[in-house]
C-alpha cells in the first residue's frame, strides 16, 4: 500500500492517540514504522509522546486549531491568561505561546506546533468562569473574559491598592479598560475574587464596581 493510503486511514480533522493510529494502520506489515514515515513526510506531526495531528497542506490553514490541543497536551486546563485576553480583544498583542491554567504543577512544552504554558491556580478557582469553545479540530475550554483578567492579575504580587488598578491594567497589561468597565459581569468577578482570595484579585473586584456606578447614570 503506498504511502499515501495510509494517511488515508488515520483521522483528517481531528487529534489521535497511539493507539488509534495503530488500530488504524493494524493491516500493514509494521504499523508502527508506517507511522513514522508519515510523521517523517509532514503528512502527520507528532505533537507529543502518543498525541499527533494530521499535518497541513501548504497555504493551508492547519485542520486542527492549536487551541484544541491545550487540553490534550496537559490537563486539565483551560485557555486563558494573554491567549485568551487576545482572543477576547481585551489586549493587542499576538502572544507567541498558548497560555493555560491547570489545576496540576505549572508546566511548559514546546511542540512542533506552538509553545504550550501552564499556570497553576487552586481547585476552588479552576472550576469558575469557563466555557466551551467550537473549533476546527474539535474543543477547548477558555475562560470567560472575566476570569482570564483576573487570572493574570493573581499573577501580579504587591497589588492591593485600588487607586493603582487603572495605571496597573493600561500600562502594565495594556488592557483596554473601557472595554472591562462596559461588558464585565459585577457578580462573577466577586465570585472570582471570593475564590481567589488574593488581593489583587479582591482590589480588581472593588475597582470595578467603583468605575461601574460612576458610569451608571444617576449613580
Amino acid at each position: 500500500m503506498a504511502e499515501n493510503q495510509a494517511f488515508l486511514e488515520l483521522p483528517h480533522d481531528q487529534p489521535f492517540d497511539y493507539q488509534l493510529a495503530m488500530d488504524r494502520l493494524r493491516d500493514y506489515r509494521a504499523p508502527r514504522d508506517r507511522l513514522g514515515l508519515l510523521c517523517e513526510n509532514g503528512e502527520v506531526i507528532r505533537v507529543r509522546k502518543g498525541l499527533y495531528v494530521p499535518g497541513s497542506r501548504r497555504g493551508e490553514e492547519p485542520p486542527v486549531d492549536p487551541l484544541v490541543l491545550s487540553g490534550l497536551v496537559y490537563g486539565p486546563s483551560y485557555v486563558s491568561l494573554e491567549t485568551a485576553l487576545v482572543r477576547h480583544g481585551l489586549i493587542p498583542e499576538r502572544v507567541e505561546e498558548i497560555t493555560c491554567i491547570t489545576s496540576k504543577r505549572a508546566k511548559q512544552f514546546d511542540t512542533p506546533v506552538g509553545r504550550y504554558r501552564y499556570e497553576p491556580v487552586n481547585e476552588r478557582v479552576f472550576g469558575i468562569g469557563i466555557r466551551l469553545e467550537q473549533t476546527r479540530g474539535g474543543s477547548y475550554f477558555l475562560a470567560e473574559p472575566e476570569k482570564a483578567l483576573c487570572d493574570r492579575l493573581a499573577m501580579i504580587s504587591g497589588l492591593s491598592a485600588v487607586r493603582d488598578m487603572r495605571t496597573t491594567l493600561e500600562d502594565d497589561l495594556r488592557v483596554d479598560v473601557e472595554a472591562v468597565v462596559s461588558t464585565f459581569r459585577l457578580p462573577l468577578v466577586e465570585q472570582i475574587a471570593d475564590a481567589y482570595r488574593r488581593s489583587s484579585v479582591s482590589a480588581f473586584h472593588r475597582w470595578l464596581a467603583r468605575e461601574q456606578k460612576k458610569s451608571t447614570p444617576n449613580s
